[in-house]
């Protein structure tokens, strides 16, 4: 089965003709796998210590094209140096995180995936799913950093 999803992504990517179009396909798959309330894409950029939105599926709250400083944490540390994905079950884990917690927990956010987006050993970006309570798995995680790969060159544009 997932073998199979992947393979649908895969050929969306393929025949993309636009940026947005494989997006949102990324999207679409996040969506089958696990009911998501928000979606973004970021890239890192080293030079200017930022994080630039590439994606976002709530406009109204992440929107596309803002930015925020690196962070400097074991959460940045473990996404970043080590290339790990992250996985919060809670509301405390988002705190524990994210400066805009309550920004999140205003949409009904409550867990996070953040999955690394890597090349030449270099995280060049997260792609970053935000649901209900206890919604994500480290198992959950590990499946969808395989598509998040097929999605390098988007990271890679302006990196």
């Amino acid at each position: 089965m997932i073998a199979q999803d992947v393979q649908d992504f895969l050929d969306v990517v393929t025949k993309a003709t636009t940026e947005t179009a494989i997006f949102s396909a990324l999207e679409e798959h996040s969506a089958r796998l696990h009911d998501h309330l928000l979606f973004t894409c970021l890239r890192f950029d080293y030079d200017g210590l930022v994080m630039s939105r590439l994606y976002s599926n709530r406009e109204d709250v992440s929107p596309t094209g803002g930015s925020k400083p690196l962070p400097s944490s074991a959460w940045a540390d473990r996404l970043i140096l080590e290339g790990r994905s992250y996985v919060g079950r809670s509301r405390q884990d988002l705190k524990d995180v994210f400066f805009d917690h309550e920004a999140l927990w205003a949409i009904g956010c409550e867990s996070v995936m953040n999955i690394p987006v890597r090349w030449l050993d270099r995280t060049v970006g997260t792609i970053n799913i935000l649901g209900r309570a206890a919604q994500f798995e480290e198992e959950t995680a590990s499946r969808f950093s395989v598509c998040a790969q097929l999605a390098v060159p988007l990271f890679l544009k302006t990196a």
